[in-house]
């Protein structure tokens, strides 16, 4: 992550000689968490609706393409469905709600075409925190337990995150603008999970509002 705020940081340094702008992001997302199936463990997610809000500064490079760098906080909602059949007349069924607090810095190069932009890059993200809850029921020999899943999201994942970013959008009169953007995490998140259990990846849309303060 150290090369991404440096390169962040650098991206500010270029504002004080280049006629730059700041904007400002809102919008919804929705997130979750691309599952792969392990031998011991089955996963599925599906995604929740969430929010995210951000400070952006627009770097011109040349007449058409741009360095965009951008600080955003984002709340990411999913559930989490999980299970294991494995071992003879004892199964475990788990689901569970996932809040996920992110602080994400993409480092995005942005292509205008009119009033229609393209925009691709790394972003790197550090969880700040969230919770898990849910319920985990588990069956032996006909009889079933349930129990209460009320735990930190920190307790269990990678707190840092790194992967592609890739956006469109169009600028509209006044400043203001519309972006659709789309993420993938490359990490895996549940890195204490056992040797055979599935991996989860963190992914996201997002539907933003933007604003390009004017300049001076």
């Amino acid at each position: 992550m150290t090369r991404f705020l440096l390169l962040f940081g650098s991206s500010l340094f270029v504002v004080g000689t280049a006629q730059a702008q700041l904007g400002l992001r809102v919008g919804g997302s929705l997130s979750q968490l691309h599952t792969t199936t392990g031998t011991n463990l089955y996963s599925r997610s599906s995604s929740q609706l969430g929010y995210q809000v951000g400070v952006t500064y627009r770097v011109p490079l040349t007449a058409w393409l741009a360095l965009v760098p951008e600080v955003q906080y984002s709340n990411e909602r999913a559930t989490l469905s999980e299970a294991n059949y494995t071992i003879p007349d004892r199964d475990f069924e788990a689901d569970s709600r996932l809040r996920l607090h992110y602080l994400n810095v993409p480092v995005l190069l942005s292509a205008t075409l009119g009033p229609v932009y393209v925009e691709a890059g790394p972003q790197a993200s550090l969880l700040l925190g969230g919770r898990q809850t849910g319920t985990v029921t588990t069956t032996s020999w006909g009889m079933a337990a349930t129990q209460s899943i009320d735990q930190a999201i920190t307790d269990s994942n990678r707190r840092f995150d790194v992967g592609p970013c890739l956006g469109v959008g169009v600028q509209l009169p006044a400043g203001l603008g519309l972006s659709v953007r789309a993420y993938r995490g490359l990490m895996t998140l549940n890195h204490e999970r056992q040797f055979l259990d599935g991996e989860h990846q963190r992914q996201s849309l997002q539907a933003s509002l933007t604003y390009q303060l004017p300049t001076r």
